[in-house]
């Protein structure tokens, strides 16, 4: 990693046309200006902000605040450096749309340029479906004895998550959700129970609402209803906070 602080215009641009290569990434932080030409025209007027090049060509102009950023421009963006009346330019082009985006630093605080490999993939957990698969694949996590027999399963008032029979052959509906579980989620697994009651015409039918937290006035009202809970979903890793898993 190589890095300059405070440097002139043309410190700037020796800076830039050293380091702005291919497979390298350059920010630049300090204040400039922004003309825009595209699809449409935008001018963003002066003021101090984070400029980042990667590596792919893709050129992201985040403010102070907010998370999302003010100017982009996607991958494969050619991008070249000047300096014009004292002032250090940055010029993007993009093809396919026509795009170009002009930078104009009036004042460079830093530029740092550096090479970074990243090869992972995201990969989303937490949703209610991991929590529906962890279920089906172990269902002694609700209770022993359990058995899952459909997935999906349709009733008048909707689709159960979660179908199947307790170890005595009792009917038992699970309604997964994958935070905290509130009054709307009873009344939909109650309307779940009595579509099964109607359609089987069984009297005995168990629900069950799955989710990591339940407040207290929820499970209150499961059990005037006559349904059942389990806590059960994600947490973060008490010993690594980076990690989720499920308990």
């Amino acid at each position: 990693m190589d890095y300059i602080i405070n440097p002139s215009s043309s410190g700037a641009l020796d800076f830039a046309k050293h380091y702005c290569k291919p497979k390298k990434l350059l920010i630049v932080i300090g204040e400039c200006l922004i003309e825009y030409r595209g699809r449409a025209k935008s001018l963003l007027d002066w003021g101090e902000r984070i400029v980042i090049i990667k590596q792919d060509g893709a050129v992201v102009v985040h403010q102070p605040t907010m998370r999302e950023p003010v100017n982009w421009q996607p991958s494969d963006t050619k991008t070249d450096f000047s300096v014009a009346d004292k002032n250090f330019i940055v010029n993007t082009y993009h093809k396919h749309p026509n795009e170009k985006m002009k930078l104009t630093f009036r004042n460079v605080r830093m530029m740092i340029a550096t090479s970074l490999k990243d090869n992972a993939r995201i990969v989303v957990s937490g949703m209610e479906t991991d929590i529906v698969e962890k279920i089906m694949e172990t269902p002694n996590v609700i209770e022993e004895g359990l058995r899952i027999t459909k997935r999906e399963k349709q009733t008048k008032s909707g689709m159960i998550d979660l179908y199947g029979y307790d170890k005595k052959g009792v009917p038992v509906i699970i309604e997964v959700k994958r935070s905290l579980a509130t009054i709307p989620a009873v009344h939909q697994l109650r309307m779940y129970v009595n579509d099964i009651k109607r359609k089987n015409r069984e009297a005995n039918v168990r629900g069950i609402l799955c989710a990591p937290r339940i407040p207290k006035i929820v499970k209150n009202l499961l059990g005037d209803y006559g349904l059942e809970y389990k806590e059960f979903g994600w947490v973060k890793e008490i010993v690594d906070k980076k990690q989720r898993k499920l308990f």
